[in-house]
């Protein structure tokens, strides 16, 4: 049974920022926490996938858990965390990458030494400097792949360092993945082409227990495509708003760091306006429009929800999104579909939609 430590060391800094404008999550922790963590500590839990829009939470929920995780170097349980960016890499320096950042927290946690995972050291920074037997031949794979552009040996060891790790050293390792969708669209193979047959990598890989994953992705289309195409490696979970009573404790945390008088009226009015969503909790607090800081008199709060919408966070965090549907989902039905919503105003099923807009397409299709 997992054991909630007594305070968190922020190996992993957090996106967050203010470790204190962290609130709630109640659920999911206690799944990850204690029914999964069990699985795992049993050799039986299974990988999974959590999907969320953007500004919804689910970095800062996987970065706490990170950390959470890191605090308990009894338990044997070791986290590590890796982003997949938005940005064009060779498989060569991906396959480096993903392995320096798995050395850095395995170390930073046997070692314990959080500067290893806010400061890591790079693939090259890293020669001499690791003593585990298993870790170094590693290495020294990856590196004599590379001399004889091997890029498909070198993600090999790098991808299954983990797992392998887990099992020798007899321990588990908790593999962190976010933005995963990304591994099929940024790694470009020796020819300069995308590989967007990434993600087979985990369809054995999610099965091994020793060092189940915890993937996620804001493009909610792009992961369950790769999702779907691990048949049954991954459950799924949808990171929702936050509950009443944990939205209006973010709005209170909100309102005191960033200095804005609130009362109990100005919380309903707040929770009745955001339903718990992330985004805009925080859009309503950050927001460059808040500069009466009082949210007592609900003027002030219409005044900044009004230009959050029409040209702030929501409206920018909104606008990326609408503009992707236009490029790469559903391209042939994209603006029929964003009309019928807009017009219906309301939450429509996909079959609906089939109906009501006579299209050729599926469910699945349409859903993706």
């Amino acid at each position: 049974m997992f054991k909630m430590p007594e305070t968190i060391t922020y190996a992993l800094p957090e996106l967050i920022g203010d470790t204190n404008l962290f609130v709630g999550r109640k659920k999911e922790f206690d799944y990850f926490l204690r029914v999964w963590y069990n699985r795992l500590i049993a050799n039986i839990a299974q990988s999974h996938a959590i999907v969320a829009r953007r500004k919804k939470g689910k970095t800062a929920f996987l970065q706490r858990l990170f950390n959470i995780l890191w605090s308990c170097p009894e338990t044997g349980v070791i986290p590590f965390y890796f982003s997949v960016r938005e940005m064009k890499t060779n498989l060569a320096e991906f396959s480096k990458s993903f392995f320096a950042a798995f050395v850095n927290h395995y170390l930073a946690y046997i070692k314990r030494k959080p500067e290893w995972v806010a400061f890591p050291k790079a693939f090259e920074a890293l020669r001499g400097k690791i003593e585990n037997k298993r870790l170094k031949e590693t290495y020294e794979v990856i590196e004599a792949a590379e001399r004889i552009n091997n890029w498909g040996q070198m993600w090999e060891a790098a991808s299954r360092a983990p797992c392998g790790i887990a099992a020798v050293q007899n321990v588990k390792i908790v593999q962190i993945i976010d933005e995963f969708q990304n591994i099929n669209a940024y790694v470009l193979d020796e020819r300069g082409n995308t590989i967007d047959s990434m993600s087979g990598t985990y369809l054995d890989l999610a099965e091994k227990k020793e060092a189940p994953l915890i993937i996620s992705g804001s493009e909610v289309h792009g992961l369950l495509e790769i999702v779907r195409r691990l048949t049954a490696r991954f459950e799924e979970n949808v990171l929702e708003n936050l509950p009443e009573e944990e939205a209006k404790e973010t709005i209170w945390k909100y309102a005191e760091i960033f200095h804005t008088k609130i009362d109990d009226v100005g919380v309903d009015k707040l929770w009745n306006l955001t339903g718990g969503d992330p985004l805009y909790i925080k859009a309503l607090f950050s927001s460059k429009h808040n500069t009466k800081n009082d949210y007592v008199q609900e003027d002030n709060i219409i005044e900044v929800y009004t230009q959050e919408i029409t040209s702030g966070l929501i409206f920018k965090t909104w606008g990326e999104y609408i503009a992707k549907i236009f490029v790469e989902v559903n391209e042939r039905n994209a603006k029929r579909l964003l009309l019928y919503l807009f017009q219906a105003g309301e939450e429509r099923t996909r079959a609906q939609m089939i109906k009501d807009l006579n299209l050729d397409m599926t469910d699945s299709e349409l859903e993706t």
